[in-house]
């Protein structure tokens, strides 16, 4: 039997692909998923708890994710790692650029509190006390693993840390309710600062440690002692910002400058 095999003329060969997309295209969309995600989140840094902060991240990036997928079909997946440092510019903002913000523009933070007035402040993250002091009788120390987050079942802890309180009283004699503490917390035997000097600091509504037999009321208040923050969170702004620019650096770098012997044609 012979069989025979006849090419038909008329057969349309497969279109190409079309045109890739031009490189400033391709540079401009992943800038614009950089800087848009980092903008997006900067209220969260500022006005948010960060336990809030990060599931929020997380479900605002599923849909970018999606997105970017659905354009590399014309830009190449090249457009996936602006993805991955757009979740880096969201990380950015919760957790430095939103909080220098928020404390400098006054959202975050308040002077000047007196302390039995705290508790109806309490939607502030950074508190600074006046017309107060430390007592030097009901205070203490003890030492607990550091409580991450709690979850579903059990706890997330980190390194064991040495705490050390003090009561914060008023000097008018007004009772605070509900108690006020000033810590401080450091790791293995290094004497941690609770100094009259110093005015207030982060208020931590739940606790930080794990232990059930303290001597305080379950609804009591902490601040983390600490002195003026400006400079800190000045300092914070600026490399947050430093650490977006290096962010656009790299995406325009795997942009213009292709590597794995990737080629632009």
């Amino acid at each position: 039997m012979f069989v025979g095999f006849v090419e038909n003329q008329n057969r349309k060969k497969p279109e190409p692909n079309g045109e890739p997309a031009p490189l400033f295209f391709v540079f401009l969309t992943g800038l614009s998923f950089i800087l848009g995600f980092g903008l997006l989140l900067l209220p969260l840094g500022a006005f948010f708890p960060l336990s809030v902060s990060v599931w929020v991240l997380l479900v605002l990036f599923l849909p970018i994710l999606f997105l970017g997928i659905i354009l590399s079909k014309r830009t190449g997946l090249k457009i996936l790692i602006s993805i991955f440092l757009s979740l880096l510019a969201g990380g950015n903002s919760i957790l430095f650029l939103g909080d220098s913000i928020g404390y400098g523009l006054g959202v975050t933070a308040k002077a000047d509190v007196l302390p039995e007035e705290v508790s109806t402040n309490i939607g502030y993250r950074y508190i600074f006390l006046r017309d107060f002091y430390l007592d030097d009788v009901e205070k203490g120390e003890f030492r607990s693993p550091l409580l991450v987050r709690r979850r579903s079942g059990g706890a997330v802890y980190g390194p064991v840390i040495r705490f050390q309180y003090k009561r914060i009283l008023s000097i008018s004699g007004k009772d605070i309710k509900p108690p006020l503490y000033a810590i401080c917390y450091s790791k293995d035997d290094i004497q941690c600062n609770l100094s009259g000097l110093f005015s207030g600091g982060l208020l931590l509504k739940e606790p930080i440690w794990d232990v059930s037999e303290l001597p305080w009321a379950k609804d009591s208040l902490f601040l983390v002692w600490r002195g003026p923050l400006d400079a800190e969170m000045f300092t914070k702004g600026i490399y947050s910002v430093l650490f977006f620019l290096f962010l656009i650096l790299v995406w325009a770098v795997v942009v213009y400058f292709p590597v794995l012997g990737e080629k632009e044609y």
